[in-house]
């Protein structure tokens, strides 16, 4: 079966990716949906570095209005040009119309398979599986109120695990930011064959969020268990 996956470059859809090549998937692409307004959160140009670091191709396609018809097009165009089956998504749970259910309503009737490896795991088990996984993830958008300017370059780690457990506690935050809250990048994990370094960075207050726009970024070693290369 020829696979893609789903690929924003964050936490979840690099988890996806590694559990669906854990369990005996071919990836074959990464597949990047870019809005009309590209996320200020998640880097092309980084995006394009992980294709390299993972050593799987990429490719991206620019959607306009209306969102759910252009990404079914994008998706047939993904069957009739590259002969992809299947889908590899990081959704966890139905949130909203644009969350959880999106990708599985997308793809009806156009005879791909949806597979969601993260689909109905715990927040918690989620973040312990990075962690324990050795995931290189850093938080690039946060939201105000429940987050300062701080967590911005901050790396997925057991304190900020812990703070965000507290988080969702008090106000009811997202632990792994499914609601918007906040979203991250990756720059290491076990399926990199390269590791991706930010030598420098530009921070920004865009309305209620803090946004960390890479500036310049380069291929290292990397010190994931390179399982698959």
């Amino acid at each position: 079966m020829k696979v893609v996956a789903l690929w924003t470059g964050g936490k979840d859809s690099a988890l996806a990716c590694y559990k669906a090549i854990k369990g005996g998937h071919k990836v074959a692409h990464l597949v990047t949906f870019l809005w009309q307004t590209p996320s200020s959160a998640h880097d092309l140009e980084l995006i394009k570095l992980q294709s390299e670091a993972l050593g799987i191709p990429f490719l991206w396609f620019k959607l306009e209005k209306p969102y759910f018809e252009a990404y079914k097009e994008a998706m047939i165009a993904l069957k009739k040009e590259y002969g992809i089956e299947a889908i590899v998504t990081g959704d966890i749970s139905y949130v909203d119309s644009f969350h959880g259910s999106w990708i599985d309503e997308v793809c009806e009737d156009t005879g791909i398979k949806v597979i969601k490896p993260l689909w109905g795991l715990k927040r918690s088990e989620i973040l312990s599986e990075l962690l324990s996984s050795g995931f290189k993830v850093i938080f690039t958008c946060v939201k105000q109120p429940w987050f300062s300017e701080s967590w911005l370059g901050r790396t997925m780690d057991k304190q900020s695990v812990q703070e965000l457990g507290e988080l969702n506690e008090r106000y009811g935050v997202d632990m792994c930011g499914e609601i918007g809250e906040y979203h991250t990048m990756t720059l290491d994990a076990p399926l990199f064959k390269r590791a991706i370094e930010i030598s420098h960075s530009t921070k920004e207050h865009i309305g209620k969020a803090y946004v960390l726009s890479p500036t310049a970024i380069s291929l290292a070693n990397s010190g994931g268990e390179s399982k698959f290369n």
